[in-house]
């Protein structure tokens, strides 16, 4: 009902509002692309990182709403930032987290890693689910729309994570579709209940059957051979659990992306280091899977991870 209200408050005389807008946006960023007009940020001299090519290319930045409209040319601007002896690089994903359990709200969290250059975050609000249920996903999703930074949010896919856990709620397949279509909304976090995968527990797999046309987060530490092969047939995408070297390779063979953790209490980013190429780059990320505040605040986030990957050697 509150969507219905928003469209029709956005419609005159039957036609979008938004689509005007987006018509006009368009113009603008065309024209000030083109020069034609002052864009309405420029970052002036700043030393891009082409993480495309390779390079460190000097250069203007154009900025036109929230959209980079031009790279590599001169431009004037509305607003001038000196990038002089600065480097620019796009903003870091942290692929996984658990932004309560950095045992902050999403806005301090917010406040602390984006300065750090962690533009957008993935998280599972396992935690809060786990107390709270259906009410701690709906704080989440609210709290996601109020924070500076991309705040997505993946369905917590295993609340309880097992039969043998007490939790203070459950989510099944049907209370998770109905957050599915959510803007903040990626898909279904990490499904850690391997065995009830390999059993074919009905739950589980009723879950997996309704997220199977979109994204489905992965935690199977130590899984490995035919077991990781019917794990993967699920249409699990990922793995942030791996702690050896030889366990990353292989899920890196069979297609999986690896998503290479150093949070405050896992820390795997020098041991998975060597699993880090050139050619496997395109399949693998970085994740805290929870650093907490003073960690972050005496070593980084995601910009410690580089930091020490790049120490190690990659």
């Amino acid at each position: 009902p509150r969507r219905a209200r928003r469209a029709a408050a956005r419609s005159r005389d039957g036609v979008p509002m938004t689509t005007a807008h987006d018509a006009l946006f368009l113009g603008r960023c065309i024209d000030q692309a083109l020069g034609r007009e002052p864009a309405d940020l420029v970052v002036k001299d700043v030393r891009l990182f082409n993480v495309v090519t390779g390079e460190i290319a000097e250069t203007d930045i154009a900025v036109t709403g929230d959209r980079i409209t031009g790279v590599y040319e001169g431009y004037s601007g509305r607003e001038v930032v000196d990038g002089r002896r600065l480097y620019a690089v796009p903003g870091f994903i942290d692929t996984h987290v658990h932004t309560e359990s950095t045992l902050v709200t999403p806005a301090e969290f917010d406040r602390c890693v984006l300065p750090r250059g962690t533009t957008t975050a993935i998280s599972d609000p396992h935690e809060i689910c786990n107390v709270l249920g259906r009410a701690g996903l709906e704080y989440m999703l609210a709290a996601a729309a109020g924070t500076v930074m991309d705040l997505r949010i993946q369905l917590s896919s295993c609340v309880p994570a097992t039969e043998l856990e007490t939790s203070g709620a459950r989510l099944e397949a049907a209370d998770l579709l109905a957050y599915r279509d959510d803007p903040h909304v990626v898909g279904l976090a990490e499904f850690m209940n391997v065995p009830g995968v390999l059993a074919k527990d009905p739950g589980v797999m009723a879950k997996l059957a309704a997220f199977q046309d979109g994204h489905i987060d992965g935690h199977s530490p130590l899984v490995t051979g035919r077991d990781l092969n019917a794990y993967l047939a699920c249409g699990v995408r990922n793995c942030h659990e791996t702690t050896r070297l030889d366990e990353a390779r292989e899920k890196l063979s069979k297609g999986m992306q690896l998503l290479i953790r150093d949070g405050t209490v896992s820390k795997d980013c020098v041991r998975l280091a060597p699993a880090l190429t050139m050619e496997t780059a395109p399949f693998c990320g970085f994740c805290t899977d929870d650093r907490n505040p003073l960690d972050i605040a005496e070593e980084g986030h995601l910009d410690h991870i580089i930091r020490s990957i790049v120490a190690a050697g990659v």
